[in-house]
């Protein structure tokens, strides 16, 4: 006899965080940035704003256009670009610019803990009502998501993009049948797990758009209101449509179906 799977009623929740399209100039009007930094461990990455990691100065943001707690740092070309601030000494960019043209280029340099790691990251999320929020943004992509990737992920992806990509995962709990989630990466999806009041929280970053390869924060709660209740953290794991990963707790397996970008005109709903 067949194995028998019961059908698993999962109510869930996305909750996305604010971001634009990507593209020449990003929806709230901030043009697109294109860096490579192969001596900062960047090979290349584009967002409304890049940040760049070294293990001695910690980590420089930059951005096409002005933002709070900024300095105009020169005009960019697509060609190799110099950033000179004060206490921070010189970095060193093989290649900045937009697709637009050239492109005045606003930078910052922030002593934030780097974990002796170089790389990059870039979102384009565009709209921040102060410095503090712009580098509190920053840090947590960078201290909470780059720099807890798997070393083995973070050297084979150095460049980590959070745009406005939906992505499309399969969760099969164990003795359930395989249930469908969908959402924009870096929001959260909230999953009821059977037999007891726990939810399962799983939060997916694409690595490699091309291979749909996807790291996939996960967390669980035992409270009902999951958003402001205490969540013990399970790691990261990563999956792509060929590769599904294995969970023990709760028990299942995670497959990546799809990873696709936002249209012009039709992305997702900020």
């Amino acid at each position: 006899m067949g194995r028998s799977f019961r059908k698993l009623a999962v109510a869930f929740t996305a909750i996305g965080l604010s971001v634009s399209v990507g593209g020449a100039v990003a929806a709230g009007g901030r043009p697109t940035l294109a860096v490579a930094a192969p001596q900062s461990g960047c090979p290349a990455i584009e967002g409304a704003f890049v940040v760049l990691l070294d293990p001695a100065r910690g980590m420089l943001l930059l951005s096409a256009a002005e933002f709070p707690g900024g300095h105009a740092v020169g005009q960019a070309s697509g060609a190799a670009f110099s950033v000179a601030l004060p206490g921070h000494g010189a970095w060193e960019l093989a290649r900045a610019g937009s697709a637009g043209g050239p492109a005045a280029v606003w930078g910052a340099a922030y002593r934030s803990p780097a974990d002796g790691a170089g790389g990059c990251v870039a979102f384009d999320r565009d709209q921040y009502s102060s410095e503090g929020d712009l580098v509190t943004y920053a840090q947590w992509l960078v201290n909470d998501v780059y720099l807890k990737l798997p070393k083995t992920e973070r050297e084979a992806f150095p460049a980590l993009r959070l745009g406005d990509r939906t992505v499309r995962l399969r969760l099969q709990l164990a003795g359930y049948e395989p249930v469908p989630l969908q959402a924009t990466e870096g929001a959260t999806l909230a999953v009821r797990v059977p037999g007891g009041p726990q939810t399962l929280l799983l939060r997916p970053f694409v690595l490699d758009e091309t291979t749909g390869r996807v790291a996939i924060e996960l967390s669980i709660t035992g409270q009902p209101y999951w958003q402001r209740a205490e969540k013990r953290p399970l790691g990261f794991v990563v999956a792509s449509p060929t590769q599904p990963v294995a969970l023990a707790d709760p028990a299942g397996t995670i497959q990546v179906e799809t990873v696709s970008a936002p249209t012009a005109d039709t992305g997702n709903p900020r």
